[in-house]
Formats: structure tokens, sequence, C-alpha cells
């Protein structure tokens, strides 16, 4: 048939086909149904069978029209040839098909509608089909196996023939049990997913065969992974198996065999796998919050967060946004909202309302996409309006006369409370509890869920003290203000309108008045509903203590419906005079000299009276002299007074530092320093006997003598010590040529004045000070060390010389320490004698090589002693450090 006739034949059918559409219908004499459908697989040719029955004795001339809708993208399918004209003989059959190709995967109705002609009496009959047409994926079996569970014996293999494409289970032998793992296959984005499993398999009763599932899967955990089953296979199992995947995840696949005894007969192969899925066109998430708590004063409003999770882009009109508001009186407004939103983006569309009242409301939000088959969303907010919101936290403490609570639960008749109440139902399983007491309610977790509680007291406020409540001696609970100095103290107070009502407070003070010099704060204060606002009260103390103890100050603050009362407790900090140093620049002096003493005096309390300080010198005897005295008129909070006294001992006893203060003619403290003064005089040098020493004949050869004579001329200079006790070993045959007296030698006089005044100096300083040579300085300082007016230690190559009797020896050795690491190794050494070099670097967070430099550097200084136990070396401070 030519090009020409085709078209004729299209046309007439057409004609014909729109004057059966212009006759009157009456019901169909003649039925028509589907038979079959080729497949449900979207974007592949496809066909569908149509059957047409002629119930009449009688041939019939019809028209039939095929008319294909998509759900999903609401448009119809495009056809070759969507209408079919013909005849049917009398009761004969007529078979028919419609070729086709769905574009995409989803829902389709398929509607058919038949026209037949009954001698001008035309009449019409429609069905319509609905089909789910899916995407297919076939796997690549090979790139498909993840991994596998081996047999620990060797005994069965999972293996993936090359030759067939097949994946095999192999080589069962005796008992065995081995899996494979296949996927990734991901449903995200997708629904209706499928997997579809074409296999052969042959086994014996006792041979398992299973296939599981996880969407939790990881390579290095493969024998700790949970597997979900999902079909047990038998032998009378299909070759297709049909296994439903969960959405929106990624899913993995075991196929495990396990036997107790290997027949060589059983097998199972995987001949393909097929992964069946609609793509999901038109999807949202939509997200709201279940409550919202708002000030009274606030414009209410609500966040709907949606976001487009599908394949196409919606346009404006597709979706709908649909809220209700309701309040206890029932629906008090609606809302409309259509957004634009393409896909993969997301929008926040807020609602606001006005004119609400303290109360509790509920909204319904219903979203619907194109239709409500597509995509429906339903979800209820709730709103909570008023000044206080106890939230939802368990356990709730109220003193509110009217309370309101948003509980949900199941089970309404089961919730009781000990006070008067009345539930009322909201919405689904959301109940309001309105509550009036005079009691303090305390609310405990029960069995309902808690989701707001607010006050309803119209007119309320609370106060807010800046300073915590403490206990007095006198019993009363109440903030504390201590007066330390003459200065003006603050105290803030805060008060919360916890009212639905703007409010003006009045301010009230009541004080003693011959307790504080002066009190001031506002009189008056207005505040909005659901706000704060603090004042400060400033008090000014008296410029003296008025009295022992304390005074009372209240504080009221009233509207015209309430009151409530602040009270202060205002006391004086009592004058405390307290000598926090005292210390003297020697602890040992030469009769004539002077020693210089300073002493710190601080006020820790109140500013005080007339002061008369008095520094008294003491002596062995109990006799007292005062050396020096201050008077002061007052001595303010924390002021301190630093006093420098000037003392020239007039007779050789010892004495000591004592400070007195007094006040008003009575003694407020007294101190003394623990150490006494040790006043030397100076005294004649007693004789010394000659020693002569006759050395014995040695014989030596001069290479000897030259090496012997070289060494010790070596350790002479690079040692004080060795130089020091070198010329004291000679000093009976040089002090020949010199014999004075210790009082009239002036050398001696200048070697202690300098001993004295520069305590710790070692012998090199004292040669250059004074400029004397090595045998003449070793020659005094041995008579000023026998007859007790000076002492000398050992530090490393050097000897340092001290006043006799000085107690501070080790302190003036020890603050030549300057580095801080070695200052709190000797401390950490001192506080625990023996302790090991391990231990220390654990204490100072610091490596052991560089604690070993430092102990070396103080032990080659001998202030700690180093003594080897076995393999552990511990230290021990020296008899001085």
């Amino acid at each position: 048939m030519g090009a020409k006739s085709r078209l004729l034949l299209l046309l007439v059918a057409s004609l014909i086909g729109v004057g059966f559409a212009l006759i009157p219908a009456t019901e169909a004499e003649t039925s028509h149904q589907v038979d079959s459908i080729l497949h449900q697989n979207a974007k592949n040719e496809n066909h569908i069978e149509i059957s047409i029955q002629n119930d009449l004795n009688q041939e019939l001339p019809c028209s039939l029209a095929i008319d294909v809708f998509s759900e999903d993208l609401q448009e119809q399918i495009e056809m070759d040839s969507s209408n079919l004209v013909f005849s049917i003989n009398g009761l004969q059959t007529y078979y028919t098909n419609f070729s086709f190709t769905i574009p995409r995967s989803g829902n389709y109705s398929f509607n058919l509608t038949l026209l037949s002609n009954n001698d001008g009496e035309i009449s019409s009959s429609s069905i319509e089909y609905e089909y789910l047409f899916y995407d297919n994926l076939e796997s690549n079996l090979k790139e498909n196996i993840i991994d596998y569970y081996l047999d620990d014996e060797d005994n069965a293999n999972w293996i993936f023939n090359e030759e067939t494409n097949n994946i095999e289970l192999i080589n069962l032998e005796n008992e065995y049990e081995a899996g494979i793992v296949l996927g990734p296959y991901n449903t995200k984005g997708n629904k209706n997913n499928i997997l579809i499993l074409e296999q052969e398999i042959e086994k014996t009763n006792t041979a398992q065969y299973t296939i599981s599932y996880t969407k939790n899967f990881n390579r290095t955990q493969l024998y700790s992974t949970t597997w979900n089953e999902l079909y047990l296979l038998d032998n009378n199992s299909p070759q297709t198996i049909n296994l439903g995947l969960e959405d929106n995840s990624e899913i993995y696949i075991r196929l495990l065999a396990s036997d107790s005894e290997a027949n060589s007969m059983n097998y199972w192969n995987v001949i393909n796998i097929t992964h069946k899925y609609v793509t999901i066109k038109h999807d949202l998430k939509v997200n709201t919050q279940e409550h919202y708590f708002f000030e009274i004063d606030a414009n209410p409003e609500f966040l709907v967060n949606i976001e487009n999770i599908g394949l196409f882009d919606q346009q404006l009109g597709n979706i709908t946004i649909s809220v209700e508001l309701y309040g206890m009186n029932g629906k008090i407004n609606s809302y409309l909202r259509t957004p634009n939103l393409p896909s993969g983006e997301n929008q926040e569309i807020d609602f606001r309302f006005t004119d609400l009242l303290a109360g509790n409301y509920y909204c319904t939000i219903n979203i619907i996409l194109i239709e409500e088959k597509i995509y429906k969303s339903e979800s209820i907010t709730l709103f909570s309006i008023s000044t206080t919101n106890l939230d939802n936290t368990y356990p709730i403490n109220s003193n509110f006369e009217r309370l309101n609570l948003l509980i949900e639960t199941e089970t309404i008749e089961d919730f009781t409370l000990d006070v008067n109440y009345q539930s009322t139902k909201l919405i689904a399983n959301y109940f309001l509890i309105e509550i009036e007491t005079d009691e303090t309610l305390i609310l405990n977790p029960s069995n309902y869920r808690l989701i707001s509680a607010i006050s309803m007291d119209e007119n309320r406020f609370s106060i807010i003290l800046e300073e915590e409540s403490d206990m007095t001696i006198e019993g009363i609970i109440a903030p504390s203000i201590e007066f330390e100095t003459l200065q003006t103290y603050s105290s803030s107070i805060t008060i919360n309108n916890e009212g639905f009502y703007s409010e003006n407070y009045q301010i009230s003070y009541f004080f003693t008045s011959t307790f504080i010099q002066s009190l001031s704060g506002p009189e008056i204060i207005s505040i909005s509903p659901g706000t704060s606002s603090s004042f400060v009260v400033d008090i000014l103390p008296l410029s003296r203590i008025p009295r022992g103890g304390g005074s009372l100050l209240y504080i009221e603050i009233a509207d015209q419906y309430n009151s409530e009362r602040a009270t202060f407790v205002l006391s004086y900090s009592e004058t405390k005079i307290d000598v926090v140093e005292q210390s003297c620049n020697r602890h040992s002096v030469l009769l004539g000299q002077d020693i210089v003493c300073k002493s710190t005096i601080t006020n820790k309390g109140y500013v005080s009276d007339s002061l008369t300080i008095n520094v008294i010198a003491m002596n062995e005897k109990g006799l007292t002299e005062i050396v020096d005295q201050i008077n002061l008129d007052k001595l303010e909070f924390q002021e301190s007074l630093v006093m420098r006294t000037t003392y020239f001992p007039k007779t050789d006893n010892n004495f000591q530092m004592i400070i007195e203060i007094n006040s008003n003619g009575e003694l407020l403290t007294s101190s003394e320093i623990p150490d006494s003064i040790n006043v030397v005089t100076a005294a004649n040098e007693p004789k010394t006997e000659t020693n002569l020493y006759n050395a014995p004949k040695i014989e030596m050869s001069h290479t000897v003598f030259a090496i012997s004579f070289a060494g010790i001329a070596f350790q002479f200079r690079r040692s004080e010590n060795f130089k020091y006790f070198t010329f004291k070993f000679f000093i009976p045959m040089y002090s020949r040529l010199q014999k004075d007296t210790l009082a009239d030698e002036p050398t001696r006089q200048r070697l202690l004045t300098t001993i004295y005044t520069e305590p710790g100096s070692n012998f090199t300083l004292l040669k250059e000070k004074l400029g004397l040579h090595n045998g003449t300085l070793a020659h005094h300082l041995n008579i000023l060390e026998s007859n007790q007016m000076i002492a000398s230690h050992r530090s490393g190559r050097q000897r340092l010389f001290f006043p006799y009797g000085s107690s501070n020896n080790s302190n003036i050795r020890n603050s030549m320490i300057t580095n801080p690491t070695q200052k709190n190794i000797i401390q950490i050494v001192k506080e625990n004698p023996g302790i090991t070099q391990s231990m220390i670097s654990q204490q100072l967070g610091m490596s052991r090589q560089k604690i070993n430099y430092h102990v070396n550097s103080l032990s080659n200084n001998s202030i700690l002693k180093v003594e080897r136990q076995g393999r552990i070396t511990r230290l021990y401070p020296m008899h001085f450090t």
C-alpha cells in the first residue's frame, strides 16, 4: 500500500471516530479488555494486547482509542497510532495491539475507549489500567564481586567463570562454608528497588544456600559484618528471584553456601543480576519544628524548611503549602504558599501571625506536590505565648498561680495532678492542661511527654539580687554588704515583669540613718511585659565604725497588685593591723656597726583610728629600748606602711627586734623577729705557735719532681679551696713575720666589715677587693675563723665566707643559684631526699638528659650529693643546702 492510500485510510478512520463521538452514546453492547503487556520496562519498545468481544449476533462497526498518561510527568505519551477503526462479526472476538515506548520509569495509566454503531445507535465503554514501569540496570557480575568468605579448609570456592560469564560455586568437598559479596547496589534517589537474580541451583537437603544483605560493609572488618537474611533457597526456588531492596541506601549482597557433608552434584550458578527501580521525579524533604515559645510582645512566626530532592524542578503552582492556625476556640486563620523550587535546592518559608494573646495555639501544615498521590506531607506545630517559659526539663518547680502545660500522651485518662486542673484535647495526642493553685507545684517525670510549661499570671513580678545570701550570726538569711573602706558601695537589683502588661514599680528604702552616711536609689521604674530592668542602690558608710555588729536595710518594691521586699545586712569590717614583713640586713654585727631593719604594716580591715608604732630592741637580759617610733592619724583599708629603722648596738649583748602597734592606749598587735642579732666585740689576737716541719729527704729523679711540682702549681691556680688550705698549712711559718692583735689590726677590721656586709664573698673576691696577697689573706681568714668570728663553706672549687653563726648561709648560698630549673631541682631534692633523676624528670616534665645536665652542675658546686646504689643514682641535699 502506498503512502497516499495509508493517509486516506487514516483520514477516513478519524472522520468515522469523530462521527461516532458526535452521536449520542448508550451503554456498550461490546466489551473490551487488556489481555497482556509485553513488559514493564521503560525506554524499551513495548506493545499492549487488547481483545474486543461482540455480544450481538450481527456485525458491528467499532472505533478504539488508547490514551497513555504519565502520573509523574502529568502529560500524555505520544504514540505512533492511538486510534483504530474496525468491524467485528457477530458473536466474535477481535484482537489487536498498540505499540508504544515509555520514556521514563514511573506510574502510567492506560485509558481505552471503545465506540460501536448498532444501526445508528452508538454505544460507548471505557476502561483504565495502571502500570508501573521500571528503569533497568544490568550488573557486570565480574565487577560486582567485592570480597569472599573463604572456607577454612578450602573445601569450596566461589569463582567468576570467564567462559560463561557466570559466578559459580565449585570444588565442593567434605564440610564447607563459603560466601561471596556482591555490590554495591545504590538505591539513593530511587524507589521500588528490586534486584532480579537469575540462577541455577541443585542442592541436597543438608546443604543450605542463603542470600543476605547489609548496608554497612567494610572489607577490613569482613567477619564482623552483620548480615540480614533475604532469601533461603531450596530446589523448588524459581530460576529468577525478585529481591526487594531498602530505599535510599547502598546495599551489599552476600551469597552463602554451607553443607555438613558435601555432594559433588550440588551447584549454584548466578547467571545474571538486574537492578530494577523507579527514579524519583517528584519528592520533597520537609522539616518543621514541633514547638515554639514566644514572648508576649513578640510577633509569632514559624518556618517550614522544604528541599526538592526529586529529579525535576518544581515550577510555581506545583507545590502547595497550606497552614491553618487554631486556638482554644477553634480555627483562627488560614495561610497559603506556592513556592518555586528547583531540583536540589531548599527554601525556608516563614509564616507570621498577628494579634495573638498569651496562651497556647497549634497549626496544621499540609504540603502537596502536584497531587496527593504523588506527594503529601502532614505535620503539626505548637505555639506557647507568655512572659515566662519553664521549659520542659524535669523537675519543674513552679510557684505561679496559673500554669499551662502542653503534653503528649496516648492515655489522657491516666493523667493526674494533686492540684486543680482542666485538660483539653488540641489535636492528635496533644493536650492542654490548665492549672490554678496557690501552692508550689513540682512536676516530675511521668507517663506523658511534657512539651512546654508557661505562666498565665497576668500580674506578677520577681526580683533578683546581685549578692548571694548568707546566714548572719543573728540567724538572718540575706545578702551582706561589708564596708571595708570609706567609699561608695553599690548593689544592683533586677526586677522581672512576668505579667502581661506594662507596670510602674514603686521603690521604698528603710534603714538606720546613724549606721550609714547616705543612701541613694530610684523611687519608680517602668517595665514592659516579659522584660527586666535593673537599678543600682549606692550606700556611703561613715568615716568611723559607729558600733559593733550590723544593721538591716530593707528595699520594698511594689506594683498595684503585689509587693516584694529585699533585705540586706550592713556591717563594718574590723580594723585588722598586721605586721606582714620583718627583716634585718644582718644577723651578726660588730660592736659599733649599724643594723638596718625593715618592717611592713598593713591594715586588712576598715580604716583605723590613730596609731602609735614602736620599734623596740630587747637584749638577752630582757632590757628593752625604743629605737624608732611613728604616729599615724589613720591607716586605710589595704594601706601599707614600710618602716626602715637604723640601730647601733651599744653593748655586745645579743638582741631581738620587736614591733608594737597601739591605738587609743590599747595594744593592737605585736611582732618580733625570731632570730637574735649576734653582736661581736673585736678581741685581741691569740698568739699562734710556730710549727716547724722537717721534710724527709726524698730521692727522685728530676723529671718526676718537675711533673709533681707542675701538677701542684696547676691545682693551686685552679682551686680556691686548695689555695686557701695550702696557705693555711704554711701560716705558722708565715705568722712569725706578723704578730698583731685582732682589735688593732686594720686589715682584719676591713676583712670583717666586708664579710659582714657582703656575706658569701669568695676568696678571690676578698683578695681583689682588699688588695691582699694570697698568703696574707689566708693568714687573716684563718685567724678570724679560728676565733669564731667568721665561718667558711666550700662551693665547688670556691670557698665562701660568712659571719659566724649566721642562719642565712644556706639562703645566701642558694641565692647564687639563678637558674630556675636548678632551683626547682634543689627544692624537690630537699623535700624528697634519695629521689632519682627519672622521678624529677617526670615532675618537671623535662627530658632526662636536661635534668642530668643540671644535676651534674649542682653536684660540681657541692650543692647536691650524688650516690649510686647499683644501677640507680639517688640525690641528697648537702647539709648547708
